[in-house]
């Protein structure tokens, strides 16, 4: 007969069973170190705990945890062991987790570094620098510890001319924070030194807690003399370190770096020396330039050769200057030969011609007036008479032909005086045609002929202007030509 077998769920609920059941499992503290870490939107983490041989799953709620968690962390883990029938899967649900080793300790420190890190406290800016040849040292450390010996000897290897001022002080326990402020304090107000060296040797994370000391880190940063911290080994950060102005990986790394050795300060001598004899030969060399200049310029030699040099500048200047006056001299004959040449072509009979017009003119003249004066008084006259038989025929209707006889009279009167008007205006019209020939403007060419037309001239061309008082020339800078 066949043996009665499980299915798979029956089979996960009977292990789910039996491990709720392990009072131990319900209830466990385990350590390990995180690996996968997640934090899930739903308000879970999710991660894995693991040693050297074995890994479990685990998850804890994001309120739950009260420490800042990241892979690779080891930590101390309180919670139940259930199992996942579903998937199979063996979880640790987590209710409390602190730091392995450090507990809360950890915890304490990064919240430190952040609340001094948001004061201000590590910024680069407040760093004091270092006095590159310091006479005075302060060493602030425990006078029993193996970190002392060493420092010494480093100094009394690399500079046997720096003293050192030792302030004995706890670096382990409740009242270390006390001592080492106290010390900073001393180094500040009552033996002033160059720089100061906190120092101490590795240990625990617990051992060097005493300096993540928060009074010790503001005394450091309120400091007035440059602080150097030599705290732990090369691994090991702490508060003291983050808020000193320098950072040395052991105690005697930070003699190394306060102090130069004595083959350095002789190759820097060395240096300064050499730089001082290229500068010095660089300032011989330029003043001897100088002096060098100073003679040939005060040469006998050099003066003659500068009176040649101003004699022929002289000499080329006054060929210019000569051959300058000669141009002008030539342009200035070449106007008077021009001038001549037009007062000889100059035509006198027409100044003749000119006193003729102005004499028959002024006959006309009186004549017109003569004339006018006379028809003037006869058409008064007429007027009058023209007046008076109006008068009549008005009073005396009968009579209708004799005014009107007198009046045809009269009307060819106004005829007359209408006829010598327009003799008037012809005469005048010739009067002004006779004042227009009288003023009229000959323009002769640069030869000498009159010019009849603007087709004649061109531009540039020089013309003269012939008036009854004078003459002008021009020069003709725009013709136009009508058709």
């Amino acid at each position: 007969m066949a043996k009665s077998a499980f299915n798979v769920s029956e089979l996960n609920n009977y292990i789910k069973k039996l491990i709720s059941m392990d009072y131990i499992l319900r209830d466990i503290n385990i350590t390990g170190e995180i690996t996968n870490l997640n934090f899930h939107k739903n308000g879970n983490i999710y991660f894995s705990l693991k040693d050297k041989f074995a890994r479990i799953d685990a998850m804890a709620s994001q309120e739950d945890i009260k420490i800042n968690l990241f892979d690779g962390a080891k930590v101390m883990a309180k919670g139940t062991v259930t199992y996942y029938e579903r998937s199979g899967r063996v979880f640790l649900y987590i209710s409390q987790m602190d730091l392995d080793g450090k507990g809360n300790l950890y915890q304490e420190y990064l919240d430190l570094k952040e609340k001094l890190t948001k004061e201000g406290l590590f910024d680069p800016r407040h760093k004091k620098s270092l006095k590159k040849y310091p006479s005075r040292i302060g060493l602030i450390t425990s006078t029993s510890g193996a970190a002392i010996r060493d420092v010494i000897n480093i100094f009394r290897k690399r500079n046997k001319t720096c003293d050192i001022f030792v302030y004995p002080s706890l670096v382990q326990g409740a009242y270390a924070a006390e001592s080492l402020i106290a010390g900073v304090k001393y180094f500040n107000q009552e033996e002033p030194v160059d720089t100061i060296i906190i120092a101490r040797g590795g240990g625990s994370f617990e051992d060097l807690f005493v300096f993540n000391d928060e009074g010790l880190a503001r005394e450091i940063f309120a400091s007035k003399i440059p602080v150097i911290s030599a705290v732990g080994h090369e691994v090991d950060y702490t508060i003291c370190d983050f808020v000193a102005d320098m950072r040395a990986a052991t105690p005697t790394n930070a003699a190394e770096l306060v102090t130069l050795s004595e083959d350095e300060i002789i190759s820097e001598l060395e240096k300064k020396k050499s730089q001082l004899k290229n500068l010095m030969d660089r300032r011989l060399d330029y003043n001897r330039l100088r002096l060098l200049n100073l003679y040939k310029n005060i040469s006998i030699k050099n003066q003659i050769y500068k009176i040649n040099e101003r004699t022929r500048d002289l000499l080329r200047a006054h060929a210019l200057l000569n051959s300058a006056m000669k141009k002008i001299i030539e342009g200035h004959e070449y106007d008077l030969q021009e001038k001549r040449f037009y007062l000889g072509n100059f035509k006198l009979k027409e100044s003749k011609e000119i006193e003729n017009y102005s004499y028959r003119l002024k006959n006309i003249s009186v004549n017109i007036n003569s004339r006018l004066n006379k028809d003037i008084e006869s058409l008064n006259f007429d007027k009058k008479l023209l007046n008076y038989y109006f008068k009549s025929y008005v009073n005396d209707n009968h009579r209708k032909f004799k005014p009107f006889e007198k009046f045809f009279a009269t009307y060819d009167l106004s005829l007359r005086l209408k006829n010598e008007r327009n003799r008037l205006n012809l005469l005048k019209m010739g009067l002004d045609s006779a004042f227009e020939k009288i003023n009229k403007v000959e323009i002769l060419g640069s030869d000498g002929k009159s010019l009849k037309s603007a087709r004649d001239a061109s531009l540039g061309d020089i013309i003269s202007l012939k008036f009854k008082d004078g003459k002008l020339e021009s020069k003709v800078q725009k013709v136009e030509v009508r058709d």
